[in-house]
């Protein structure tokens, strides 16, 4: 079908929409995927509700057909398609594999589903995103899942595209034009300032280089889990797990949150969070420093950018020391706070900004390293795997609060861990049915998935804990099982 547009359209790629074409060139691609669950297979939509939805939004979203051009070149750029892709290309049916767990079944049809996108031989050759029907016919429950490639698309997107798939209506919906849509860092300042960029440069490059006597006197503690580094996670299996809290706890734990001065519920949880690491691996380090990061959208349509596809999205981070005696409600009001003062939230622009630093160039002859396409490649694998492959503790990546689509029990989204994440990356989301987090991690790296189940009953015995206003509410305390 044609896509009415009578020339050819491009638009370079943004820093971080590089960076995940970096990530599928050196065979470890991020791939963003939401799950919604139905009780029956009759609530589903229907099939050809789908496959017309599809095509109608490819007419809309111009990035949803368009191709990567150039992605092995340090240039890349999205192109435009004489065609949107056929329905038959995008939409799919399977049969899942039933369990007797309703929240084990949800998990594994997660965990499958970002391979079929990861492992696909021929991508850049076709579409950038799957819908997939998920049924079984000895089984009442079915799934809908939506994945795209983190190249198309940030977690707000995905979101939004999920929600445009699924309307009524959307003849209200803009038609986008390829050329129009800007890369983030071309409306939202994120140069780095010389005063964020230099220490960085020092840390990185030129105190290594300095006797160690002297580098002593110079170097910052560390934070975890750089000293609890079992193996590098190139080569490891992904683990997964999810929690779900009810939410008739999650209403009464933003009231308790209120009373203490917290200002967003997204920082109590993270603060909870990094509480059950610590609660799991304070003996591994001290002092015990946590580096929590967290995505933040920057999404903007006063700025020109796309409703639903494309990368506007900053990296937000702030380092937390924990020690047992150390009262929780103070830990959760420096995280909270963090997450809105002006200043962290420039730094994090600066962050994702820092992508222009990385080395470039491409080599000549090719290197021997397949994987290695261009200096990007070569720098963000070599960090893979070396001593130090984690910068931060985990990434908290929260999309708010969405209400389930019609005739759906359960919703999830999240990506498949990778050696280029931090050692836990959690996905959090809230509807009608309560909270979900998907924290995913490369199993025997850091952790295993003992530990992690030992974190996730710390994260609930504190928030059950928070919301009966226990008195002593010390870190030692609150993790006691």
């Amino acid at each position: 079908m044609s896509a009415d547009t009578d020339s050819v359209e491009k638009r370079y790629l943004s820093l971080h929409e590089r960076y995940s074409v970096c990530r599928r060139n050196s065979t470890f691609p991020a791939v963003v995927v939401v799950v919604i669950a139905y009780s029956k297979a009759s609530a589903l939509p229907s099939t050809s509700f789908l496959a017309r939805r599809i095509t109608e939004l490819q007419q809309h979203f111009p990035l949803l057909y368009a191709s990567v051009e150039g992605a092995r070149s340090t240039k890349p750029y999205f192109q435009s398609r004489k065609e949107v892709w056929p329905p038959s290309e995008i939409l799919f049916h399977t049969t899942y594999t039933p369990s007797s767990d309703a929240k084990e079944e949800l998990g594994q049809v997660f965990c499958e589903e970002p391979d079929v996108l990861a492992k696909k031989q021929d991508f850049y050759s076709g579409p950038s995103w799957q819908v997939r029907i998920h049924t079984h016919p000895a089984q009442p429950r079915a799934y809908l899942t939506l994945a795209i490639d983190h190249i198309y698309n940030d977690g707000r997107g995905l979101l939004a595209l999920l929600g445009c798939l699924l309307a009524d209506d959307i003849s209200s919906l803009p038609y986008e034009k390829l050329s129009s849509i800007p890369r983030v860092e071309d409306t939202v300042d994120m140069k780095p300032s010389l005063g964020y960029f230099l220490p960085i440069v020092f840390d990185k490059l030129l105190l290594p280089k300095l006797p160690n006597f002297i580098q002593s006197y110079f170097k910052k503690s560390p934070t975890w889990p750089s000293t609890s580094i079992r193996q590098g996670p190139i080569d490891l299996p992904a683990g997964q797990s999810i929690i779900s809290i009810p939410l008739d706890l999650l209403s009464k734990l933003k009231i308790v949150s209120k009373e203490h001065g917290i200002k967003t519920l997204h920082g109590l949880l993270k603060a909870i969070y990094m509480v059950g690491v610590w609660s799991v691996y304070r003996h591994t380090l001290t002092p015990f420093i946590i580096r929590g990061s967290t995505p933040r959208s920057e999404r903007d349509s006063a700025l020109g950018h796309p409703l639903c596809t494309g990368n506007f999205v900053s990296s937000h981070k702030v380092d937390i020391p924990l020690e047992g005696n150390d009262d929780f409600w103070t830990v959760a009001t420096k995280v909270s706070n963090h997450l809105i003062y002006p200043q962290s939230i420039k730094y994090g622009r600066m962050d994702m900004g820092m992508l222009a630093c990385v080395p470039d160039g491409e080599f000549d002859p090719p290197h021997e390293d397949p994987r290695r396409v261009t200096k990007w490649e070569d720098f963000f694998l070599t960090q893979a795997y070396s001593e130090t492959p984690f910068n931060e503790s985990f990434s908290f990546s929260n999309l708010g609060v969405t209400k389930l689509p019609q005739g759906a029990e359960d919703l999830i989204w999240g990506q498949e861990a990778s050696p280029y994440a931090p050692p836990f990356n959690v996905s959090l989301i809230s509807h009608e049915a309560g909270l979900r987090l998907v924290t995913v991690w490369k199993e025997g790296s850091v952790a295993v998935e003992a530990e992690v189940k030992r974190m996730e009953t710390v994260f609930e015995g504190v928030l059950r804990k928070l919301v009966e206003g226990v008195e002593d509410t010390t870190l030692a305390s609150l993790t006691k099982l």
